[in-house]
């Protein structure tokens, strides 16, 4: 004989025996209306202070953003690249020279440009220049050496220095004065020109120290050999009689290689 275990009614609520199905209906719908109330009430303790406390994040990050009422400053802008390599326009459009088919270009902004003058030199060699049309320069004659295969670029000192041609560094050693190293001379081999030398005198490193190196690839006015020396303490410039100042300026030489 089976026997039936009738579950205990809820404390201080009478037990549902005997009552007809519309009191149990009423007294079930009370029993979930008390449960829904309590469930809110749980809800308000523990979800209140969480909504709070993302309220005073969002108003800390707000805050952080705004500063003084201020809207958060712009992105910065790329920095302007070191030693003020991009200071002057470029020389690579000014051709001031011609070697055969060979542009040579100013080697420095032509807005730095005080004089331009051609003058022959002593090393054997030398490869005659013909100056571009339309150049505003200077021709110093002489009975010795080749004509016009040397051409000072008077400028100030400290003013960036590009390649004049296209080509590779072949050397990078000291200029002398009397002996003495004076910054830098340059040599650069032309493309297509094996057996031509251009060098590149009256420099010294940037600000930043740049110099290039031999075997390196250059762009005629777009790579920097370094800036403009100053010279004239230790020499007078046969150029200052076309300038200004005291004469400093970028020496340039073109010279053909012996065969064999």
């Amino acid at each position: 004989m089976s026997s039936r275990t009738q579950e205990p009614a809820p404390s201080g609520a009478p037990p549902e025996e005997g009552l007809s199905a519309e009191q149990l209906a009423s007294r079930r719908a009370r029993r979930r209306a008390a449960d829904r109330q309590s469930h809110r009430r749980l809800l308000t303790r523990v979800g209140a202070p969480a909504a709070l406390a993302v309220l005073v994040v969002v108003a800390l990050v707000l805050a952080a953003r705004s500063g003084s009422g201020q809207e958060p400053p712009a992105p910065v802008a790329d920095p302007v690249p070191s030693g003020g390599l991009a200071a002057t326009p470029p020389a690579r459009a000014v051709v001031m020279a011609r070697i055969g088919r060979l542009d040579l270009r100013l080697p420095v902004g032509r807005e730095q440009v005080t004089a331009v003058l051609f003058h022959p030199i002593m090393t054997p060699g030398g490869v005659p220049l013909t100056p571009a049309d339309g150049l505003d320069h200077h021709t110093a004659g002489g009975d010795d050496g080749a004509p016009s295969a040397g051409v000072d670029v008077g400028a100030p000192v400290g003013t960036t220095v590009y390649s004049p041609v296209d080509g590779v560094v072949t050397a990078v050693i000291p200029f002398r004065v009397q002996g003495r190293p004076e910054g830098l001379e340059i040599a650069l081999t032309p493309n297509g020109l094996p057996d031509v030398v251009v060098r590149v005198a009256h420099i010294e490193p940037t600000a930043d120290g740049v110099v290039p190196e031999v075997g390196q690839a250059v762009g005629a006015g777009r790579t920097v050999l370094g800036r403009v020396r100053d010279l004239s303490r230790i020499s007078s410039m046969e150029i200052a009689r076309y300038t200004a100042d005291a004469g400093n300026h970028v020496a340039i030489e073109v010279v053909r290689l012996a065969s064999g």
